[in-house]
């Protein structure tokens, strides 16, 4: 629970004061009653005022000690406060100018009171110096600025967002170079009040690969993240509503290209849900632990030829589930193994005269995330399904020429590596092949690549990075595709 501090306040009193202590003089006037007391006959001798000031800190902070207020109540009582202090404070802002209007050089006093002013104002600075923002609840801007630049020695599909090479044909070689910065992205934080033991936030998110988009310099925002939580952390047990990633394949290699290795072993995105996260302790010692999730997601889908989403159209939702657990394994670090799946039907309308077909979209999968050492981190997963074209599985692709689901299967593994402050390297691979290689002319049948970055932290929150990845795509009875990909990357965090 955050405490409201006093010192605001007595700021607003201590800038005040030393603004019109540095101020000049204003000019003597007549005095129109001779009898009338002086500024300097109140006997207000600085030493005076400043005590007057600290006693009124003190006060305050007393106050603020017995008395915890939220975040949400704090600027009302600064307002407050303000209001009952504002006529005071023009009484000693007018009395210390005058009696400061004759003095030569820095006073001590003066400068005792801007040192204190100072320190309020660091009090009043978040712990990696950041100021708050003030609402009724509590909120955190954050994101980042990201420049990629790359070059690819044949065209990839596409070339800021790439998921796999496009056959070489008549083009053998048909180098490309992309520069864009649509990964830029800006998100928002929100930590709301508690309410009988149960703590609520939420999150807001995007950046700028939104559809429609006119060309690369006038890319549209789209929303990422967009979801609320609830969470009672005695039961360990929380509700989220809203667009996040899926339940399944939770883990995600760690690539300067966007794409993470979508179409080339990794499968899952965002979407609509409702979750139910519950955590359970297997031990006394609480260091085993089981997560149970279970969703409800939104179908989403190719069109038919009524233009009618295929997911929506079969009139019932996705159901995502995942078990993990987590335990201590090399010199007592916690290692995760989760298994997942989902399901899901589409319905096909083939003809405008109403037939329709309907087909399962499916995966059963696993992840494995190990920390073998403070400096090295393995992760990976595998998985097999159908129709998964939306899920980014099966190199992009759902149903074959006669509109049956296509079946595969995939996989990656990353290793994370931070042998040396500021530096940070990852190496990985992934594939994603069709189960039947039997299919039309043009079909994706396997998609495999290898990586390998390195990134430099320039400071905290600036980041420079480069890699390079090798690509292969090979087709049903027509070239392949092969290319080499050289990015790098600049990176500001907020």
């Amino acid at each position: 629970m955050r405490t409201p501090r006093p010192r605001p306040l007595v700021c607003c009193v201590l800038i005040g004061v030393m603004l019109t202590a540095s101020a000049p003089a204003a000019e003597p006037q007549p005095a129109a009653d001779t009898d009338a007391p002086s500024a300097t006959s109140s006997g207000r001798a600085p030493d005076d005022l400043l005590k007057r000031i600290e006693r009124l800190e003190k006060t305050l902070k007393a106050q603020a000690d017995t008395q915890p207020k939220r975040l949400e109540r704090e600027n009302a009582v600064l307002r407050d406060r303000i209001g009952e202090l504002e006529t005071e404070m023009q009484a000693l802002r007018t009395e210390l100018a005058k009696q400061r209007a004759d003095a030569e050089g820095p006073d001590p006093e003066v400068e005792k009171l801007r040192a204190a002013i100072e320190a309020i104002q660091t009090d009043l600075r978040l712990s990696d110096g950041r100021r708050p923002v003030l609402s009724s609840l509590d909120l955190e801007i954050y994101g980042y600025v990201k420049l990629d630049a790359s070059y690819d020695t044949h065209e990839m599909n596409s070339g800021n967002f790439a998921l796999f090479v496009l056959p070489e044909g008549q083009r053998t070689n048909d180098d490309e170079f992309n520069i864009t910065a649509r990964q830029t992205r800006l998100g928002l934080r929100i930590k709301g009040p508690d309410v009988d033991g149960m703590k609520t936030s939420g999150v807001v998110e995007g950046d700028f690969y939104g559809a429609g988009g006119a060309s690369e310099n006038r890319s549209t925002f789209r929303m990422r993240h967009a979801f609320l939580q609830l969470d009672w952390p005695k039961e360990r047990f929380s509700i989220l509503a809203g667009q996040t990633w899926d339940v399944i394949s939770p883990l995600y290699p760690n690539t300067l290209n966007f794409t993470i290795n979508w179409d080339a072993g990794n499968i899952g995105h965002r979407r609509p849900q409702v979750r139910l996260t519950k955590h359970i302790y297997l031990n006394e010692a609480q260091t085993v632990d089981l997560t149970l999730q279970g969703a409800v997601s939104r179908t989403i889908d190719r069109a038919s030829i009524t233009q009618t989403d295929t997911g929506a159209d079969s009139g019932q939702p996705t159901v995502q589930g995942r078990a993990a657990l987590t335990f201590p394994l090399v010199d007592g670090r916690p290692a995760t193994v989760g298994a997942w799946g989902h399901w899901g039907r589409e319905e096909f309308d083939i003809n405008a005269a109403g037939d329709e077909e309907t087909l399962d979209s499916w995966s059963a999968g696993m992840d494995v995330a190990v920390p073998v050492a403070d400096w090295l981190t393995l992760k990976a997963e595998i998985w097999t399904g159908e129709a998964l074209d939306t899920y980014f599985g099966n190199i992009g692709q759902g149903l074959d020429a006669g509109r049956d689901a296509l079946g595969g299967c995939g996989g990656w593994l990353a290793a994370a590596l931070t042998p040396w402050e500021k530096w940070t390297f990852n190496i990985g691979a992934g594939v994603d092949a069709l189960d039947d290689d039997s299919q039309a002319v043009g079909t994706r049948i396997q998609n495999r690549m290898v990586f390998g970055n390195v990134m430099y932290a320039i400071n905290e929150k600036t980041t420079v990075g480069l890699e390079i990845s090798h690509w292969v795509t090979d087709y049903e009875r027509q070239g392949n595709g092969d290319a080499l990909r050289l990015q790098s990357s600049l990176i500001y965090k907020f």
